[in-house]
């Protein structure tokens, strides 16, 4: 393990951008386009107000006390009693249909019946047309029958079928009676009834689009608004996806180095401002090459696998830790200077020696790191210089020892060791060691160098 010589000042630092990644998403499907169904509105608006059902017994009564003189009263009683009977049961279904949910049809049927019940018993008000010699009381009834008519826009205009199942049996058995009395005025008013019959059919039908129309635009609006709060939803479902993306390895599940560049900048910044220190340790997989090549790849990402999991449980929650680029992990040590590191890093280098590998039921070799550290500001105080002496401290290596401390670090510990992946010289079963190029080679192309399964020598580092 190498501690890195201090560094000038004045390097920027540097952030990677994370550059966008896949096509964007497709939200050009509606709701809008798919058919909606407004029959259940347009039964919530026949029950809406049911109170204006009780107008037909007030009006009725009206035309009782009007035609009490001059028409047989038995029919009056006969003729109101039957609406005594209708309009309660009118208002029975519509409370019931409201507390029990019945289905939209069986409502609808109701409701039709209802008001094809009502109109029929006014339309009966034909008979005194017919009958009452003059003009004056047939005048009155029409009245009464235009404005039953009118009211039913307000009332049954949401349903058309009900509109017209009150309107037609009300206005055409009064325009057939005035046109059988005959006489020229009697003809005239029927020829009035009729064309008023027609405008409140096109009212009616006119009425009943505008209503489809605002439901329409209602129900529309209902579902965009769902699709909003959907796309939203995935929207930040999928943000989420790719910042985890973007700030994790795949493999390993610790952050990447876009992550590490980014966050680093700031932690110096913050460090700069508080006077404190940083430490920055690369992490080395020895002869991580080889393992590929004897084992796979497969074997190998299980490897990484594991040494991330322990590199990650073997720090603080504070600190960061990075798979810098294939066999590499990066460690910051935020507010510790190295003298603190450096010994947990020790502890770390022993864990992963002791660590015994499984790939398939099958027992791995061991793997050992070699670690280059390097503290802000004393060797670094950008990222990019506080990395590049770090990597240079892990590319200083003598002979085959891969895990050593420099001078440097000996004069920050008191107690400076090293730990030597090659086995004790009078150990003649051991694999020989792999020997170190004297240039500084990250991955000498070696044959695989398992380590020992034995305690290793500790040599102190001159």
């Amino acid at each position: 393990m190498t501690l890195a010589a201090p560094a000038p000042q004045g390097v920027e630092d540097r952030v990677i951008p994370f550059p966008a990644t896949g096509p964007a998403p497709d939200f050009s499907r509606t709701s809008t386009d798919v058919p909606l169904d407004v029959r259940p509105e347009q039964i919530r608006l026949l029950r809406q107000h049911p109170s204006l059902i009780l107008l037909n017994l007030v009006n009725a009564l009206l035309v009782v006390i009007v035609l009490w003189p001059i028409f047989p009263r038995e029919l009056l009683i006969g003729w109101y009693a039957l609406f005594v009977v209708v309009i309660p049961v009118r208002l029975i279904l519509v409370r019931l249909s409201r507390r029990r949910s019945w289905m939209s049809a069986v409502v609808a049927g109701a409701a039709v019946a209802g008001s094809a019940a009502t109109g029929v018993i006014w339309g009966l008000l034909a008979w005194p047309i017919l009958i009452i010699p003059g003009l004056v009381y047939p005048v009155f009834l029409v009245f009464v029958l235009g404005g039953m008519s009118a009211g039913a826009v307000l009332l049954d205009a949401a349903y058309l079928p009900a509109f017209a199942a009150f309107v037609v049996p009300i206005l055409a058995p009064a325009t057939i009676a005035f046109a059988l009395r005959g006489d020229e005025v009697s003809l005239a008013m029927g020829l009035m009834l009729a064309a008023f019959t027609l405008v409140q059919a096109v009212v009616g039908w006119r009425a009943n689009r505008w209503i489809l129309d605002t439901l329409k635009l209602q129900a529309q609006r209902e579902n965009l608004t769902a699709d909003l709060y959907r796309t939203t939803a995935e929207l930040t479902r999928r943000e989420a996806i790719l910042r985890i993306m973007a700030n994790h390895d795949q493999l390993t599940g610790l952050f990447n180095r876009y992550y590490l560049l980014e966050t680093l900048g700031r932690e110096l910044a913050r460090a700069r401002r508080l006077q404190v220190p940083i430490t920055v340790a690369i992490l080395d997989i020895d002869h991580f090459k080889d393992y590929n090549d004897n084992f796979g790849h497969a074997a190998g990402d299980e490897v990484l696998r594991t040494t991330a999991a322990m590199l990650k449980d073997a720090v603080r929650s504070t600190d960061i830790v990075c798979r810098y680029g294939g066999e590499e992990f990066l460690i910051v040590f935020l507010d510790s200077a190295a003298t603190t590191a450096v010994p947990r890093l020790g502890q770390i280098c022993h864990e992963v020696r002791q660590r015994a590998y499984q790939y398939q039921g099958s027992a791995m070799p061991g793997v050992t790191l070699s670690i280059g550290v390097a503290e802000f500001p004393q060797h670094g105080c950008s990222v990019d210089a506080l990395i590049r002496a770090a990597d240079r401290a892990l590319c200083r290596q003598e002979g085959g020892t891969r895990l050593h401390r420099s001078a440097q670090v000996a004069r920050l510990n008191q107690t400076p060791r090293v730990y030597r992946t090659s086995p004790p010289a009078n150990n003649k079963t051991s694999p020989a060691p792999c020997r170190a190029p004297p240039s500084c080679a990250r991955r000498p192309q070696s044959r695989l160098c398992p380590a020992p399964r034995r305690a290793p020598s500790i040599r102190a580092f001159s």
